[in-house]
């Protein structure tokens, strides 16, 4: 895995390239972090503070939308091999990370709505363990987005027990995880001929989310020296995200580079929200 350091000199180097289609030949030849890598959490007993509850099950949220791009993505052949895998892990992950959400919640409203949660997923997973087909393209943007809205409730019902007031940077900062992930999805998804009008509403909607979200965290009082500098990491990787959305090609390799440069951005963010979570407790 890259440096810090590498990353900085890396970011600084590819924003020398104001081309998008010099942004996304760059960031193909080049990709930041190895796709997976990172994106696991080690082995852990319980949740212990509020800010590790918020942060985790905010990324319920990004992996419901990490798990239908992965899926939509063994639909390419070049992509295969990294979409299972990346599957397989936002999986494993979910359902470790459910049973801790689940042991912590703090009364019985959020304990309900993790079990709503829980059996939600479970229609999901079923999709997501057959082979995808075009034909269930509907049905997997219908069932993510089923999870992607019980896990909100959820990380929102955490937010107001905590009596911080940087525990909604935490929701803030994790729902860009989201945001990278539900982009390459609808992106996918529109390649595999999802209806035009949606995926344009979709990415419009998260793309505008995104950006006024990324000024609100960089303005935010409580972002450190550290938090912005990893968030200035994040605003060049967004730049990456854009050009590979918006480029021309609509082919394997465009696949790929939304396919990276969202990998990319969420092991970004994932590191800035573990930051603001910290702060938490």
């Amino acid at each position: 895995m890259k440096t810090r350091f590498g990353m900085e000199k890396m970011a600084r180097e590819q924003a020398g390239d104001r081309s998008s289609s010099g942004l996304v030949r760059n960031l193909h030849r080049r990709a930041v972090l190895a796709l997976g890598a990172g994106l696991t959490l080690p082995a852990q007993a319980r949740i212990q503070e509020l800010g590790e509850a918020i942060d985790q099950a905010g990324a319920q949220r990004m992996l419901s939308q990490r798990m239908g791009k992965a899926w939509l993505a063994q639909l390419r052949p070049e992509l295969s091999a990294r979409a299972r895998q990346v599957l397989q892990l936002s999986e494993a992950r979910f359902e470790r990370q459910l049973e801790l959400l689940l042991s912590f919640a703090p009364t019985p409203e959020i304990g309900g709505s993790f079990r709503a949660l829980q059996h939600r997923f479970l229609d999901y997973r079923a999709l997501l363990h057959r082979a995808p087909r075009r034909e269930d393209l509907d049905e997997l943007l219908r069932r993510s987005g089923e999870v992607l809205s019980l896990a909100h409730v959820a990380t929102g019902q955490l937010q107001e027990r905590s009596r911080v007031g940087t525990a909604w940077l935490v929701n803030l900062s994790g729902r860009q995880r989201m945001l990278s992930q539900r982009l390459a999805l609808y992106f996918l998804a529109g390649q595999q001929g999802a209806r035009p009008a949606q995926v344009q509403s979709e990415i419009a909607k998260a793309s505008a989310e995104f950006k006024t979200a990324m000024q609100t965290l960089t303005q935010a009082p409580e972002a450190t020296p550290a938090i912005r500098d990893n968030l200035e990491l994040a605003r060049n990787q967004w730049v990456f995200l854009q050009a590979a959305l918006g480029g021309e090609s609509q082919g394997p390799q465009a696949a790929n580079d939304v396919f990276v440069a969202s990998e990319n951005l969420l092991a970004v963010m994932e590191t800035v929200t573990g930051q603001f979570a910290r702060q938490l407790g």
